[in-house]
This record gives C-alpha cells, structure tokens and sequence, in this order.
C-alpha cells in the first residue's frame, strides 16, 4: 500500500507526556515485531497483542491503556486485518480512490469512493 494510512481517534486522549493524541500515521508490522511481543507477553496473549497494537501505531502500552473501549475494539479490529493480510484502507473506511487517502476514520470529511 502506497498511501500512508492514519488511525483517527474517535475520544482523544491525552498522553503520558500531556501531548493531545487524536490520530497516529499506521505502520505495517514485521516478523520481528512479533518474536519481540512474544517475548515480553510470557505467553500471555491479549498482552501480545497491546505489544504489537502500540508498535502498529506508534504509541506506548501506556498511552494504549488510556484508549477508550470503542477506540481500543478499532484499533484491534485494523491490527487482526493486518495479521490477515486484508485492506487496511477498507476497514479505516477509505476508498482506493484519488483523494480518499486524506480521509480519516471518525473524520465528517471522509470520501467515499
């Protein structure tokens, strides 16, 4: 995918550095993300998986933990579409289209193509 794809915050957050967080640009997981979540989870799986949701986009466990529930269910709902190789843009609610790359989730201004 060509386009730089965002993650828009439905409820932003304040993060542990008092920085206002409403979107986080979205970074396309490696092998090796995943044998470091491994590691630092013990096996513990929904600890993985907040690993590498921070890594996808680029925020701490902290400032993840500070999601609220609807942002947190839609950040997990992109990172098992990642894991499964679908669109990203589909799910952000994003066309192929010209233009449709500006758009973001939660965003009035979206374009639907």
């Amino acid at each position: 995918m060509a386009d730089t794809l965002s993650f828009t915050l439905l409820f932003p957050i304040n993060t542990g550095t008092g920085e206002k967080l409403s979107s986080m640009p979205i970074t396309r997981l490696k092998r090796r993300d995943l044998s470091k979540a491994q590691r630092n989870a013990q096996g513990d799986e929904a600890v993985m998986e907040d690993h590498l949701v921070a890594k996808m986009l680029g925020i701490t466990l902290e400032d993840l933990g500070e999601f609220d529930i609807a942002d947190s269910k839609r950040a997990s709902d992109l990172f098992r579409e990642m894991v499964g190789g679908g669109d990203l843009a589909a799910v952000l609610g994003r066309s192929a289209s010209a233009g449709a790359q500006d758009a973001a989730v939660g965003d009035p201004q979206a374009v639907d193509g």
